[in-house]
């Protein structure tokens, strides 16, 4: 994590002052993710599709340096070097519990250490053990995402912490995969703070996305 001052973010000088008195300056936004190549290399090889795109998600968030961005508890603005991805995973028997999954770059290391914690998890785990770990450090140095595969959406919203405060770090949310003129498409919506990520880096955030699924789908 790097502490910065308002010179080193662009259009920070701007942007925050404008959205000071807003209630929100957070917003959200869904698209359609292209995941035909990558869809099918996961069945074949009999690997979890959720981390095929997992791994997308999360090297592309490393990518765009905007959504890596944070206030911290005092509202100074830090930069992320590196962000992780925590997400909430469906345990039989119970709801869910969530995870943080490190970022590497090479998909096999990612998707070996990913299966790993997944499949792991414990019985008497703290379902939201992750998130009070965060609040408790202050530092939110994660991207989030939750999937919801057998549901497929067109919008979504997002709760708002508090006045002023909508969230601490990006959120995410990934649909049911489902055919569009002869592709396999799945929607995803991200909630970002304006301050900090505009329109041009969320297009290259979703773009990044699928050239990233096709890229492991070679492996």
């Amino acid at each position: 994590m790097t502490g910065i001052t308002k010179t080193f973010v662009p259009f920070y000088s701007s942007f925050p002052e404008i959205f000071r008195n807003f209630v929100s300056s957070w917003y959200s936004i869904t698209t359609e993710i292209d995941c035909t190549e990558a869809s099918l290399a996961a069945r074949a090889a009999g690997r979890s599709f959720f981390l095929y795109y997992l791994y997308a998600v999360l090297r592309s968030a490393n990518e765009v340096d905007e959504l890596r961005f944070r206030k911290d508890k005092n509202g100074q603005v830090v930069f992320h070097d590196r962000v992780d991805i925590i997400s909430p995973i469906a345990v039989p028997g119970k709801t869910f519990y969530t995870i943080r999954i490190p970022y590497h770059e090479d998909f096999n290391r990612f998707y070996a250490e990913a299966y790993a914690l997944i499949t792991n998890i414990p019985e008497d785990g703290d379902p939201y053990g992750a998130e009070k770990h965060l609040a408790q450090q202050g530092d939110y140095d994660v991207v989030h995402l939750s999937a919801v595969p057998k549901m497929y959406f067109t919008s979504t919203t997002y709760t708002l912490a508090e006045a002023g405060n909508a969230c601490s770090h990006p959120l995410m949310t990934a649909g049911k995969t489902v055919t569009r003129e002869g592709r396999l498409v799945f929607p995803l919506s991200i909630y970002v703070d304006h301050s900090f990520v505009d329109g041009s880096h969320l297009a290259s955030f979703f773009g990044k996305i699928e050239e990233y699924l096709k890229e492991i789908s070679h492996e």
